[in-house]
């Protein structure tokens, strides 16, 4: 754990392993490979190729295919100027991207083929650079140099958005810092090193990457980018993982899910895999079991985090639980304190419920550009003990085991997760009701099934077919509800407020059988 203090920049991991092990495989997409050695020099070229644009410690954005190895030559390269930067997912309606833009004000947007659709519209705002002009500029020793003198442990690395219950999405900033302790820890809780062979199956615009596409800097390991079509088609999957001798996987519950459900697994046809990471919602402990079989030489590991915490907890999952039981996320790291809180502001005893608060070496430091949102985040001292530590109020409501481990039971407010990504219901509504002709409406999950489907209930005159056209158009394809429901009259309750229980109540009534 001392590595940490004699790093500074997240470029120095790169020049590490691209000295140690330069002609080794870093990353394999569909389209691509490269050694370490290829990706730092691509990377110096990129930020030899921003010069001209005279940027200091300012944010970039990434508007390109979130699943290939030109972004994260782009996001090195931005890093390398001395800049940070910011993924975001070129599928995305353009509205939605331009609602990120006002708040950001980005000194730069890189773009590739996938991004230019947006370039097209928002271009005549905000400056546009396409990834390949960036790409043939030769490194300039001297302006790299200047640039890496004037960084620091804590100048911004990244933003990751995340959404927002008023409808604008919020960016969790992470500094240098961050992601150095964070490598720093992860690497000494999974015996990672450079023989580890990961697979990739989150897009880089989610923080869930950071696992498999960071921490090999680090490591010097291989990381195999998973096509997108490749969850279409387990069968596929299953021989992707088995020919490139995959070990780490780490996809949402859902994901591993409908490999399991598909019939593909059969007992001991992945020997590789070690290390089963689902991540995003609740495991589901019968399906997990199924993958175990499949990889008699691994075991699911359940964890907690967050796209402003990264991780809090994590444990290889031993023992028995019923397949209701909720897994525990594992003790916390060190270097993380989680507090128990219930709603006096008094710590809970150990297995009492109450909502998490977290500090860590590796929190994020608050949304950018978004003081009211982070002072609502961000609190200090919540049990009045009389010093300054500050915590982020994560919302998720747990509690400590008789072991240590931290059980995390559900969500404080609406905020939610679905198909894998961190969401909250208030986007649902905040969107519809910019729509028109909606009147009153509320989006509720249905937590009595398994897949946890969307339900949005509203009032006003527009179909249901136009809604959902309407909706897709501004929400990310996770976020779209999957049933929507017209009602005459919404109920409310004594205090004249939508009736969210009424409502659950009808959920059965329309519930697909």
């Amino acid at each position: 754990m001392d590595a940490y203090y004699d790093v500074t920049n997240i470029l120095q991991y790169l020049e590490q392993s691209a000295e140690k092990y330069p002609d080794k495989l870093a990353y394999r997409d569909d389209r691509e490979s490269v050694t370490f050695r290829e990706y730092r020099n691509a990377a110096m070229r990129v930020g030899s190729g921003l010069k001209p644009f005279g940027l200091r410690k300012a944010p970039v954005v990434l508007l390109m295919d979130g699943r290939h190895i030109s972004q994260l030559k782009a996001a090195m390269g931005v890093v390398y100027a001395g800049c940070f930067w910011i993924p975001l997912d070129p599928a995305a309606p353009t509205e939605r991207i331009r609602l990120i833009f006002e708040k950001l004000r980005p000194a730069l947007v890189i773009c590739d083929e996938k991004g230019r659709i947006h370039r097209d519209i928002l271009g005549s705002d905000w400056l546009f650079v396409d990834y390949a002009a960036l790409t043939d500029a030769p490194a300039d020793e001297d302006f790299l140099s200047e640039r890496r003198r004037e960084s620091t442990a804590y100048d911004l690395l990244f933003i990751m958005y995340t959404s927002g219950s008023t409808g604008v999405p919020k960016g969790a900033v992470h500094t240098h810092q961050d992601l150095i302790r964070y490598t720093e820890i992860t690497v000494n809780v999974y015996p990672f090193d450079e023989n580890t062979v990961f697979g990739n199956q989150s897009p880089f615009f989610y923080a869930n990457c950071v696992h498999e596409v960071f921490l090999p800097l680090k490591t010097g390991s291989t990381t195999y980018l998973l096509p997108s079509w490749i969850h279409s088609f387990p069968g596929r999957m299953i021989s992707f993982l088995r020919e490139n001798r995959i070990q780490s996987l780490l996809m949402t519950p859902s994901s591993f899910n409908a490999v399991a459900e598909a019939g593909v697994l059969e007992p001991g046809c992945l020997p590789d895999l070690k290390f089963i990471l689902p991540i995003g919602e609740r495991t589901n402990l019968k399906r997990m079991r199924m993958w175990e079989k499949a990889a008699p030489n691994g075991r699911f590991w359940n964890f907690y985090g967050s796209t402003e915490l990264l991780t809090v907890a994590t444990w290889p999952v031993t023992g028995n639980f019923s397949e209701d039981e909720i897994i525990p996320a594992g003790a916390p790291y060190r270097l993380v304190h989680v507090i128990i809180a219930n709603e006096n502001g008094q710590e809970c005893p150990q297995g009492v419920t109450g909502e998490i608060y977290v500090n860590s070496a590796f929190r994020f430091s608050g949304y950018y550009n978004d003081p009211e949102r982070t002072r609502e985040a961000l609190v200090t001292d919540p049990l009045r003990k009389g010093w300054a530590e500050r915590f982020f109020r994560t919302g998720d409501i747990g509690f400590m085991n008789d072991a240590g481990q931290l059980v995390v039971v559900g969500r404080r407010d609406s905020m939610i997760k679905h198909r894998g990504y961190r969401m909250e219901l208030g986007e649902v509504e905040y969107t519809a009701m910019g729509a028109g002709d909606v009147g009153t409406c509320c989006c509720l999950v249905d937590r009595e099934t398994e897949n946890g489907e969307l339900y949005f209930f509203y009032t006003g005159s527009i179909p249901e077919k136009e809604l959902r056209t309407r909706l897709m158009k501004s929400l990310p394809k996770y976020a779209v509800p999957e049933n929507l429901i017209r009602l005459e009259e919404m109920p409310y309750n004594a205090n004249r407020k939508t009736d969210r229980l009424a409502l659950a109540r009808m959920i059965p009534d329309y519930r697909k059988t």
